[in-house]
């Protein structure tokens, strides 16, 4: 935990940070969806941790750290999970059109001047983008320990399935409603409803793959850089 906790301890204060943020906002607003915000914040995390163990246990040759690689794969889609969150401005009014003349072609945009909504959708978006960072960090140094044992070809079809595997998860925690841990502690039930994926899961789960391939690739090129 020293260890970690001196490696990232910049982005653990930026997590502070925006818990406080999201505290203060339920404080004023009293909306849920900002404890619910820190709680993922708090989920997409642990996939670093958790990877980070794996790194120290090679280094030190101690045991193969396959609890370690479970947890961050059966948490990792946690990373990638806030961005579904930007569901929850559906029922915001951010813009809306007024007819200047009921027979006039012409109308007027007008745009929202209430910041407490203003504020959800920037809040939403910096929880995203702090959960999909640490995710891709961990995902990362994943890449790295696979390509010091296989090669570029079968180190791709790993990540790819990450990714597949990721958007299953996805799909299960947002419209199925499971957490990471009802892989432990209500397998069958999970895996029922897993099977009757439908039309919709399907094609879900195909494009959210994709989305998180690209996703990657664009944060490694940053990375690179």
């Amino acid at each position: 935990m020293k260890i970690f906790y001196e490696k990232y301890k910049s982005i653990l204060m930026f997590i502070f940070l925006y818990w406080s943020i999201c505290l203060i906002m339920y404080l004023i607003i009293g909306d849920i969806r900002y404890v619910l915000l820190s709680w993922n914040i708090l989920l997409a995390i642990l996939p670093l941790f958790f990877i980070g163990k794996v790194v120290v246990t090679n280094k030190r040759k101690q045991k193969k750290p396959i609890i370690w690689l479970l947890l961050w794969l059966f948490f990792f889609p946690n990373s990638v999970y806030m961005v579904t969150g930007f569901i929850h401005l559906a029922n915001e009014n951010f813009v809306w059109i007024i007819d200047r003349d009921q027979h006039s072609s012409y109308s007027d945009i007008v745009y929202s001047n209430d910041i407490f909504v203003w504020t959800k959708l920037l809040v939403i978006s910096l929880g995203f983008l702090l959960a999909i960072l640490v995710g891709f960090e961990s995902l990362y140094l994943f890449e790295q320990i696979i390509r010091k044992k296989y090669s570029k070809i079968i180190c791709f079809f790993v990540i790819f399935g990450v990714a597949l595997l990721t958007s299953v998860g996805v799909y299960i925690g947002r419209f199925l409603r499971f957490n990471s841990w009802d892989v432990v502690f209500s397998p069958l039930e999970l895996l029922k409803e897993t099977l009757n994926l439908g039309m919709f899961g399907i094609e879900f789960i195909i494009i959210f793959t994709l989305f998180v391939l690209i996703s990657y690739l664009l944060y490694k090129i940053f990375r690179k850089q």
